[in-house]
């Protein structure tokens, strides 16, 4: 193998979230609303056969894992008299490690880690410091937002504005929400997945066109261009919401509370035009929710009057949509552009997602973060002593999301966990939401075990709540198969990709009988089927799944989208593995011409694309042409990611190996000295990538003499003649 082939496989066989996280979102200001069969005895048998899956009963759904084993996680965690089955397995004991318990026992970690933590609690008060110098930034475009308001209006006339629900509320006596205000499909039915609501958003748009020429006419001076439709919500994000937000609401499915697909802005010039507005809404419309944002603004600081105005479809009876209608000022828009607070709506989005927790609480805690100005033992107590498990699990969104730290992530969580037991129960949907959390975050850490275990709780919990067949249950089994994968990639056990292949599959039967065939949830379940078969050999079936899964995302979210770049990437790296370049090279270049279109040229994953083409020219000997690419990869990355940067060493690395195979020899041991430099920093010592530069450079070294040696012989054979 040579020495990029170590590295290469991480870029041929990628997965689709790493995409997902970097797509850039270009939207008006968003409204309120917006926060993985059973495995076969012969394995050789069905994996290449995805579109022959059939249904599985619930029993079959139901069976335990072969990998889990049969106890549940225990009360104590990480607890004194704790005691391991055996010296190679990690401590599985518990959730996450409580407040008072060392990293390093929390780890489970011997005295030769001690580096590690150094150099791990290094990276995490680098990135404390990003995220408070965030932090201060956002608060400070809060003042700045606040005092031009007082400018725009000084009687806070906006303020004032009353505006008039005609729903009467949205809950029933029984606490579930109204079937009335459910998203129908165009037949007038409840929508049962995502694909019927937009649908009937397509049909009864025109209803809502009417609605807003009727209020230009009736409002002095509006013009029709201050209201229009904007374009539908992009469903990858549709899908994202209802999952993060209406999961748990009841009834479901939680697609049919997504009130901003069909979406509308009138840009008033004038605060009396603006009250002319909402006096003709409350009259003749049906508004089933609204909200005076000047009154309690979002969250990024912007402001304007919000409505959900139930819709009827003129050409056929009974047929009703909830659209949204914004209500701008034109100043107020201003000033979002100026102070650019949409980029702060998608640092700080995690934190306020979700219907639990309201815009005040949160800018409170984040307030509270700012004056402690670090997160320290201090901080941590403070926030420990929360008793509200909502506010707390906020917390642990940002020690996960953006901080990192996922110890203290899993203090939190546990501490969340302790709550709703003792308040909601362990039988509900949030304390399943817990288990989950904390299983994904121990995932990360490389804690499969104790993740898995979480898990399987987790799913336990679903199933009683949701019955076997619910999307949640979908959710978590894909999870389930995400982390038995991670774990067999650890110790090359195909048994574990087969493990996670059989959860794979069960999620496909079940989102394809709740969700529909051509749903967002099914592509990424034909996507994980197709790594895993990957993983097990089999790139027959791999393309197969590869292939079902970009034909539902080109369907669903256009051909230029970057989670459809990042579907003809994995294409690319399975025929790679199979050896037809000429195909894979086709894949690699529509992933670039996608990337590049949507993203731009100067991007981190057109970036990605670049190394991905180098590599495979690379293994075709064009080295002249894969250095190329490989050093627009490292300008690109120079760029966007800073010079000390895990992406900049990557693209140093790959220069490296090309300039070794060009006899240069000198200049390559350079770029991987500089590779090996920065991800000694970043990685530390112990790190794969470290380690296959630290090889490297010890061949390169080897290469040098050798050839000098060469040229030696060379020379007295020349001086001989």
């Amino acid at each position: 193998m040579s020495d990029s082939d170590s590295e290469a496989s991480s870029v041929d066989i990628s997965s689709v979230e790493d995409e997902s996280e970097v797509q850039e979102e270009v939207e008006d200001e968003p409204s309120e609303e917006e926060s993985e069969e059973e495995a076969e005895e012969e394995a050789s048998e069905e994996e290449s056969e995805i579109d022959e899956e059939s249904e599985v009963e619930d029993s079959e759904v139901n069976d335990e894992l072969a990998p889990l084993e049969d106890d549940l996680v225990q009360r104590e965690v990480y607890s004194d008299d704790e005691e391991d089955d055996d010296d190679d397995e990690e401590d599985e004991s518990g959730r996450g490690a409580p407040a008072s318990a060392p990293a390093s026992r929390a780890r489970g970690a011997d005295d030769d880690d001690e580096e590690d933590e150094e150099e791990d609690s290094a990276l995490l008060l680098a990135k404390q410091e990003k995220f408070f110098e965030r932090l201060s930034h956002f608060m400070n475009v809060q003042r700045k937002v606040e005092e031009r308001m007082k400018r725009i209006d000084p009687k806070g006339r906006l303020k004032e504005i009353e505006m008039t629900d005609h729903s009467g509320g949205l809950l029933e006596e029984d606490g579930t929400y109204k079937t009335k205000y459910q998203q129908q499909d165009a037949e007038g039915e409840i929508a049962r997945n995502l694909g019927e609501v937009y649908e009937a958003a397509y049909q009864i748009k025109q209803s809502l066109r009417d609605l807003l020429d009727k209020i230009v006419d009736k409002v002095k001076g509006l013009d029709y261009v201050d209201a229009k439709i904007v374009e539908l919500k992009p469903r990858d994000r549709a899908n994202k919401k209802a999952r993060e937000e209406y999961l748990t609401r009841l009834p479901g499915p939680p697609e049919t509370w997504l009130w901003d697909v069909l979406r509308s802005s009138i840009t008033c010039k004038t605060i009396k035009q603006m009250e002319s507005v909402n006096k003709y809404l409350g009259k003749k419309a049906h508004i089933v929710q609204s909200k005076n944002r000047f009154v309690s603004p979002a969250y990024s600081g912007y402001r304007d009057l919000l409505y959900h105005v139930l819709i009827d479809w003129q050409y056929k009876e009974n047929v009703f949509f909830v659209a949204e209608i914004q209500v701008h000022h034109k100043e107020v828009n201003n000033i979002e552009k100026m102070l650019g607070t949409l980029n702060h709506y998608k640092y700080f989005r995690p934190f306020f997602a979700g219907p639990n927790r309201t815009v005040v609480e949160t800018m409170r805690d984040l307030d509270m973060l700012l004056k402690k100005g670090k997160i320290d033992d201090e901080t941590m107590d403070t926030i420990l002593d929360f008793d509200n498990a909502d506010q707390l699990t906020v917390f642990g969104k940002l020690f996960n999301q953006k901080l990192e730290d996922y110890n203290r992530c899993l203090q939190v969580y546990s501490r969340v966990l302790t709550l709703q037991e003792s308040s909601i129960g362990e039988l509900h949907p949030d304390t399943a939401a817990t288990y989950q959390a904390i299983g994904l975050v121990q995932a990360k850490k490389g804690y499969c075990d104790m993740a898995l275990r979480n898990l399987q709780k987790c799913l336990e919990i679903q199933e009683e709540v949701f019955g076997a067949y619910s999307p949640e249950v979908a959710i978590t089994r894909s999870h389930l198969g995400n982390t038995i994968r991670k774990r067999g990639e650890s110790n090359n056990d195909l048994m574990e990709h087969r493990g996670a292949l059989q959860q794979y599959r069960k999620a496909l039967v079940i989102r394809e009988r709740c969700l529909g065939e051509d749903h967002l949830d099914v592509a990424d379940s034909y996507q994980h089927i197709g790594e895993s078969l990957c993983q097990l050999g089999d790139f027959e079936g791999a393309l197969a799944a590869y292939r079902e899964s970009l034909s539902i995302l080109e369907s669903l979210l256009g051909e230029n989208h970057a989670d459809v770049a990042a579907s003809h990437s994995l294409l690319g790296g399975v025929l790679h593995h199979q050896g037809d370049f000429e195909g894979s090279m086709e894949e690699y270049e529509i992933a670039l011409a996608i990337r590049e279109e949507v993203f731009g040229k100067s991007h981190q994953m057109t970036a990605k694309s670049h190394t991905e083409i180098g590599i495979l020219l690379s293994e075709v000997e064009d080295y002249d042409e894969a250095e190329g690419r490989h050093r627009k990869a490292l300008r690109i990355r120079e760029t966007v990611c800073g010079r000390e940067s895990p992406e900049v060493a990557d693209s140093q690395y790959q220069i490296g190996f090309v300039l070794n195979q060009k006899g240069n020899y000198q200049e390559a041991l350079a770029m991987h000295q500089n590779a090996y430099q920065i991800r000694e920093k970043i990685l530390g010592m112990k790190h794969a990538k470290t380690l296959a530069s630290l090889q490297s450079i010890h061949l390169n070294e080897q290469g040098e003499r050798e050839g000098m040696y060469e040229d030696d012989e060379e020379e007295e054979e020349s001086e001989e003649e």
